[in-house]
């Protein structure tokens, strides 16, 4: 590969990923926080193709990825991800109790480790309002968010059951409204607990702009 080529390549890569970090869409790759680092890549890619020296041939797979990025934009991890991965949770040192509202809105992984690790105390008498997407496991309603460690390639379920929830289609939006109820059933893919809620409302709702926790 000659000189301009090389240049023209590592632009077109240099420009697509700050097309995707300028317009938000970074956040369907990789977790939220870690957009100083694609800032950065994007400043260290332009300053290698303003460098002097040999570019080699298989520099031109570079073309893929930058197309890639520049003209598809890639959906979030959904219901087959969720269904193929076991559940998330993570035990903490402690639970303190719920900020005031009602219904108190709870991220879905605060509220799986809050009824598996500390027996749903902190969530007993108390109305929490969740968002996540539907999902469908051995005829089993659930709500499920993807967190993320790094990037997508790492992404796992957090997934609650869920009683009296709408029959609506897997990956389908939702903001639910209920109350704690101490159940749970075994993840069949890592044997690891998922607790239920007792649905009051479910509306579908729009995916919002980051849509891991």
């Amino acid at each position: 590969m000659n000189r301009a080529a090389a240049v023209v390549v590592l632009l077109l890569l240099a420009g697509a990923t700050a097309r995707v970090w300028l317009t938000g869409q970074y956040v369907s790759y990789v977790k939220a926080g870690l957009w100083p680092l694609l800032a950065l890549s994007v400043v260290l890619v332009v300053l290698f193709a303003t460098a002097k020296g040999h570019q080699p041939r298989v520099a031109w797979l570079l073309v893929v990825p930058s197309l890639a990025l520049l003209m598809i934009s890639p959906p979030s991890l959904g219901s087959y991800a969720a269904n193929n991965a076991g559940t998330a949770t993570r035990q903490s040192d402690e639970y303190p109790p719920l900020p005031d509202g009602d219904p108190v809105e709870v991220k879905v992984f605060d509220y799986a480790s809050r009824a598996v690790f500390d027996d749903g105390r902190t969530l007993r008498n108390r109305r929490v309002k969740l968002l996540g997407f539907t999902s469908t496991e051995n005829g089993r309603r659930l709500l499920v968010r993807m967190i993320l460690t790094c990037c997508a390639a790492d992404g796992r379920p957090v997934k609650i059951a869920m009683r009296n929830a709408e029959d609506l289609p897997d990956d389908t939006w939702v903001e639910v409204t209920g109350s704690y109820v101490e159940e749970s059933v075994t993840d069949g893919v890592n044997g690891e607990k998922i607790p239920y809620i007792d649905v009051e409302s479910m509306a579908e709702t729009r995916q919002p702009e980051r849509p891991y926790e």
